[in-house]
């Protein structure tokens, strides 16, 4: 019988291992999901067989011995208690370890595969704090099992998960702001409120994205300071990403004198017709310039329109361009930009 077990672990190993080799090479086609999960099977497949079959073996083996040892009480009371106690408890626990130890290993290869799929695409996922969520995980799972592999051996568990979870509640309490830090940053992982590389403007902090951890989030600042903000500051204040902006906004204000109050409607015209042709200009946004009113020494002029590009560099040089050129149609006019003036009437001198 010992020979046959073996035979049968052998012949088993191998026809799992081929079939569970041919199905993760799936992680590389379309059916990636079931090449991991094949990928994961394959230790503890091998281990559940031949620590199972170590079981069946050693179960025949004290069955021989209790033959051999015929008339002795001692014996067949130990081989009883080996085949109807340890032996069944020893393979509950086999199947729990396996088990939990092929969960483990899904989440390490579904954290492999992300990694990958990543680094093909080229985005800027924070590699730290999702290899830092894949550990947890791993952990969780494998608390787990073993509560699971105790509870299966009939252990009591009640008063260990009720120690447990007043502790856990302490703990809890203690460390609130940890834990409000730790979901915040889960929750920037998933939502994906900005990246890194993005400029975002959060509560008065304004700069570039430089890593989004587990506990805070990194950013640096115009001045190049760095700034560590808490990951539970993103859940309950508004944040501005401007790096998401599709336009950058044009907002210009022109005074020309009152006395070029004459040439004011040809100049907006003429401003019109160069916005309307500048390549730089989203004609598909609000493109307006209008009469803005009566200043104290000044008649105003309002521009407003959206560049097409949402580069700063290249916002600053669209600016530049379009501010010239009115200034030139400003002059075109005979018209100029006024100063600020005051008039003083003198009282006529007394005769």
């Amino acid at each position: 019988m010992l020979g046959v077990v073996v035979v049968v672990a052998v012949v088993s190993h191998l026809v799992v291992a081929w079939l569970l080799g041919r199905l993760s090479r799936l992680s590389r086609g379309r059916l990636r999901w079931g090449g991991v999960l094949a990928g994961a099977m394959q230790l503890p497949a091998g281990l559940a067989i031949w620590l199972l079959a170590s079981t069946w073996a050693l179960e025949h083996a004290a069955a021989l011995w209790a033959f051999l040892s015929d008339g002795d009480n001692s014996v067949a009371e130990d081989v009883e208690h080996l085949i109807l106690v340890a032996l069944p408890a020893a393979r509950i626990v086999i199947a729990v370890f396996c088990g939990t130890l092929f969960v483990a290993r899904s989440v390490r290869r579904t954290q492999t595969m992300i990694e990958r799929q990543v680094a093909e695409t080229g985005s800027d996922m924070d590699m730290t704090a999702l290899q830092a969520l894949f550990g947890i995980g791993v952990i969780f799972v494998w608390i787990l099992g073993v509560i699971v592999g105790m509870q299966a051996l009939g252990m009591n568990m009640s008063a260990i998960l009720t120690i447990g979870g007043i502790g856990s509640a302490a703990f809890a309490f203690a460390s609130k702001d940890v834990i409000a830090n730790f979901f915040g940053g889960i929750m920037v992982l998933f939502n994906r409120p900005f990246r890194v590389g993005d400029w975002v403007v959060v509560k008065g902090v304004e700069g570039g994205i430089e890593r989004i951890g587990l506990y805070a989030t990194h950013i640096r600042t115009g001045d190049k300071r760095l700034v560590y903000i808490p990951n539970s500051t993103f859940v309950s204040s508004v944040i501005e990403n401007t790096s998401e902006r599709t336009n950058r906004r044009l907002s210009e204000t022109i005074g020309v004198r009152y006395d070029d109050f004459d040439a004011v409607e040809a100049i907006i015209a003429d401003i019109q017709t160069l916005l309307s042709k500048d390549a730089g200009i989203d004609q598909e946004q609000a493109v307006r310039v209008t009469f803005g009113g009566y200043g104290d020494s000044t008649i105003d002029i309002t521009l407003l329109a959206y560049t097409c590009t949402t580069s700063i560099a290249e916002f600053v040089k669209v600016r530049e361009r379009i501010m010239l050129e009115v200034g030139r149609v400003v002059h075109t006019h005979g018209a100029d930009f006024a100063f600020p003036t005051m008039t003083v009437d003198m009282p006529a001198p007394s005769p």
